[in-house]
């Protein structure tokens, strides 16, 4: 279930941008739509309460942008984190090839994740490991465990999946242990909130 244009100002801006149906993939296609869409996604980090720095607003490389859908928005971090890792690898090993790198990337995801996740992987061509969950939960120390398994085999761990609300039971993986881990390792830590992750405008969940 995704409550979308359930309340009287969702139908309403349904209609609007239906009615407009504007074309803002970039900012010279539309420099009113894409300014618009960098201020709405301050308005949800705001009402996240997200931290300064993930707001266009504060100055520095924070913001967002809207993709199409979950799956799409799943993929697109994939494929930036893909990217960001190939770079630094090629950086450290210059005598690599792209092929021999992206051979070398893994990312993990929770047993319990959408099959979007894997569908990502697939597209990306990119293998992905699936992390056992407790209780439906992804734990921080199952995906240190992960990840040290594939270090020691000299594979390169690149992208994590933590989900917010799994579609099967929406459970929620451990962000605030599993994010740690992802800093500890350099590895991108994706945070797949689509099913659930609206609770966080609830100021007791912030």
């Amino acid at each position: 279930y995704f409550p979308t244009a359930n309340s009287y100002p969702a139908i309403v801006a349904d209609m609007l941008s239906g009615a407009i149906a504007c074309i803002g993939f970039t900012w010279i296609a539309s420099p009113a739509c894409t300014e618009l869409e960098v201020v709405m996604m301050d308005w949800l980090g705001k009402m996240l309460d997200l931290p300064a720095e993930f707001l266009a607003c504060s100055g520095g490389k924070g913001g967002g942008v809207i993709q199409g859908t979950a799956s799409e928005s799943t993929l697109v971090a994939l494929l930036g984190a893909k990217a960001k890792k190939v770079q630094e690898v090629k950086a450290q090993h210059p005598e690599w090839d792209e092929h021999t790198i992206v051979g070398k990337l893994v990312g993990y995801c929770s047993d319990q994740a959408h099959s979007s996740v894997e569908r990502a992987g697939l597209l990306g061509g990119v293998r992905l490991q699936s992390v056992p969950s407790e209780n439906h939960r992804m734990r921080g120390d199952a995906l240190e465990k992960a990840i040290e398994q594939d270090l020691a085999e000299g594979l390169i761990p690149f992208y994590a999946v933590v989900t917010l609300g799994t579609t099967n039971s929406c459970a929620f993986d451990y962000l605030d242990e599993c994010g740690p881990v992802g800093n500890k390792h350099n590895v991108w830590i994706h945070v797949d909130a689509a099913y659930a992750g609206s609770a966080f405008i609830c100021p007791e969940y912030r």
